[in-house]
């Protein structure tokens, strides 16, 4: 994780009031909220874009405001039983919890002796809101496109119930930017009224903030001719931040010197190139098993022929030409371009390149196939 988060303040700023309102005054000693439950939140963008490192950053938040924190990431196959046990046992971590645990009992037994066909999300429910009762919660669900979508359904109905009744939950759910077509398929429509917090692309600012801080606050000086190097291979991306930063920094500590210059930048390219490069051949690697390479090249090239932002209909509309594909169709390829990483849309009337350097990778990708294709091809004998 970034010990800097850098260029995330306002997306910092709506998870602490969330956490603020989680712990706000209550209707008596262990009563509901006096003022409404925060609104969930969903925090959607491409891979690498930094949801875990936010989610971690809310769970560091959480600490000092005496709020306890559930996290849940993707477990292959998990189901509604599995998270109950996993909730229990982060719970036994919590102060005074046996105590607690003594009254929910009943709830814990029912959940521990689930069987199939029994109502588990209903017990889940149950549990959830007997421990609301002495201590507020934060509930940061990651990449919830790849939860169990029954376990998921009912512990978003659920948790939707106790925050309408005002207790002190707040959710945040993370994912890829499909996330709201997920959510519309485990009926969780009521996340249509969630906050968005869409995060892409760092502002250079930011960028140059995350890579530097670190050092700076340990009274490192980073030359100027460093941090520019640092700052192209960043290429003003989260995870691409994070790399860089993280491999400068193991090769300062193994140097052992006063200041970070350009030979020491140069000496970690290899090592910033191979994963930047194994980042890029995963979505391609998405894409081209899902057979859509022909199409993304059609996004690619319509993107990048335009001067101006191509709206989200446009770009279909490209990819649509010299096919006969419906319009439903070529919808859904577009979300899964989309949540592959391809490009990105930051609002309803723009798409642009997710990783602007990742088009270059594709097209010579693309080339490279290509060339591979028409040499694999048998050679017609002449007549």
């Amino acid at each position: 994780m970034p010990e800097h988060l850098a260029g995330r303040e306002p997306e910092q700023a709506l998870l602490r009031q969330a956490l603020q309102d989680i712990t706000g005054p209550r209707k008596g000693l262990y009563g509901p909220l006096r003022d409404e439950a925060p609104q969930p939140l969903k925090i959607i963008g491409p891979r690498g874009a930094g949801k875990t490192a936010l989610l971690a950053w809310a769970e560091r938040e959480a600490e000092p405001l005496k709020a306890d924190v559930v996290r849940l990431a993707f477990l292959p196959g998990a189901k509604t039983k599995d998270v109950i046990a996993g909730f229990r046992r982060q719970l036994a971590t919590v102060t005074g919890w046996r105590k607690i645990e003594a009254q929910a009992f009943k709830y814990i037994q029912m959940a521990m002796n689930w069987q199939s066909g029994q109502s588990s999300v209903l017990d889940f429910g149950e549990l959830l809101a007997t421990r609301l009762r002495f201590r507020p919660l934060l509930l940061l669900l990651d990449e919830v496109m790849h939860h169990d979508r029954e376990m998921l359904s009912g512990l978003l109905q659920q948790s939707q119930v106790l925050m309408d009744r005002e207790w002190p939950l707040a959710v945040v759910v993370a994912g890829t930017p499909a996330l709201n077509v997920h959510l519309q398929e485990v009926d969780a429509t009521f996340f249509n009224r969630a906050e968005n917090i869409r995060i892409n692309c760092l502002d250079p600012a930011a960028t140059r903030a995350a890579l530097s801080k670190p050092f700076a606050d340990r009274g490192v000086t980073v030359t100027d001719e460093a941090l520019k190097l640092m700052l192209s291979w960043a290429d003003n991306y989260p995870y691409f931040t994070q790399v860089v930063g993280r491999k400068v920094w193991d090769a300062w500590e193994k140097a052992g010197c006063s200041e970070v210059d350009v030979a020491l930048v140069q000496s970690t390219e290899q090592a910033v190139q191979k994963e930047r490069e194994d980042f890029y051949e995963s979505i391609y690697e998405i894409i081209e098993t899902a057979h859509l390479v022909e199409h993304a090249m059609k996004a690619v090239a319509a993107i990048e022929a335009d001067p101006e932002p191509l709206a989200p209909a446009q770009v279909r509309t490209c990819m649509a030409e010299g096919t006969n594909l419906n319009e439903q169709r070529i919808l859904e390829i577009y979300n899964k371009l989309l949540d592959a990483g391809l490009f990105w849309q930051p609002s309803s009337r723009k798409v642009s390149a997710a990783i602007p350097s990742f088009f270059n990778y594709f097209k010579e990708e693309y080339k490279r196939d290509h060339a591979r294709s028409r040499q694999d091809q048998p050679v017609k004998p002449k007549k």
